[in-house]
C-alpha cells in the first residue's frame, strides 16, 4: 500500500483556520510555532483537518460520539479532539480508563443502541488488546443478529514508525484487520481526503478502522 506524505494543504481564505494554543505547549515551543506559521500561510495540518470533520458531525448529528483514553480534557494524543469537550461535554467527549477491550465494547455496545460513536486508538498497536471485540462482535453482528443490529462504529488512531516511538508503537495493522468479515478499512493519506473520508465514515451504517499514519499529522 502506498501512501503519499503530504501533510497541509492550502485552504481558501474564508476557512483558513486559527492557530489554537496547544496544552502543555508553551509560547515559544516548536509544535506552538508550527501551528501559528502553518496558520499564517493558510495551512492546514492534518490533525486540524480530522478535528474540524469530527466537529462538524457532531453539530450536525447529536448521536455522533467519541470516546478513548485521554479524548476529552487533555485533547487527545495527536489533539484531534482538541477542546471538544467544552463544546459537547464530558458524555459526548468521554475518556475512558486504559483499557482497550473495555472501552471497545462500550463503542460496539453504543452503535446498536443508536449512537455512532467513534473510538479513539491511542495508537492502533493497541487494539490487538480489542481483537476479539473487533472481529467477532463488531465486524459479524449484522450477520448473527439476521440484520436486527447494525453498528455504524468508527475506530481511529494513529500508527506507523515516528519520531522517538517504541516499537510497540510503531506497527501498521491493516494486513491484521483485512481479513475480518464485515468491517471496512481506510487508510488517509493527505489532509484533503482525511477530512472527507473521516466525515464519510462517521456517516456510514458499517464498522469502519480508520488509519492514520504519526508522520502525517
Amino acid at each position: 500500500m502506498q501512501m503519499a506524505f503530504a501533510n497541509r494543504v492550502k485552504l481558501p481564505l474564508a476557512t483558513r483556520p486559527t492557530a489554537p494554543r496547544l496544552r502543555g505547549a508553551g509560547p515559544c515551543s516548536r509544535g506552538a510555532l508550527q501551528v501559528a506559521a502553518a496558520a499564517k500561510k493558510g495551512e492546514l495540518f492534518m490533525w486540524q483537518a480530522l478535528r474540524e470533520g469530527l466537529d462538524e458531525e457532531m453539530s450536525s448529528d447529536p448521536t455522533v460520539c467519541i470516546m478513548g483514553e485521554d479524548v476529552g480534557h487533555y485533547g487527545g494524543s495527536y489533539k484531534v479532539t482538541l477542546d471538544l469537550y467544552k463544546k459537547y461535554g464530558d458524555l459526548r467527549v468521554l475518556d475512558t480508563p486504559i483499557c482497550e477491550n473495555g472501552f471497545m465494547g462500550v463503542g460496539v455496545g453504543a452503535a446498536m443502541t443508536g449512537l455512532r460513536p467513534v473510538v479513539e486508538g491511542m495508537n492502533m498497536g493497541f487494539l490487538l488488546l480489542a481483537f476479539n471485540q473487533i472481529s467477532n462482535n463488531c465486524g459479524m453482528l449484522h450477520y448473527t443478529s439476521g440484520g436486527q443490529y447494525s453498528t455504524p462504529l468508527v475506530i481511529r488512531g494513529p500508527g506507523g514508525v515516528g519520531r522517538q516511538l517504541g516499537a510497540e508503537h510503531s506497527q501498521r495493522l491493516e494486513s491484521y484487520f483485512q481479513s475480518i468479515p464485515g468491517v471496512q478499512l481506510v487508510a488517509v493519506s493527505t489532509v484533503r481526503n482525511s477530512k472527507a473520508l473521516f466525515k464519510s465514515a462517521i456517516r456510514s451504517n458499517n464498522p469502519v478502522i480508520f488509519f492514520e499514519h504519526v508522520l502525517l499529522y
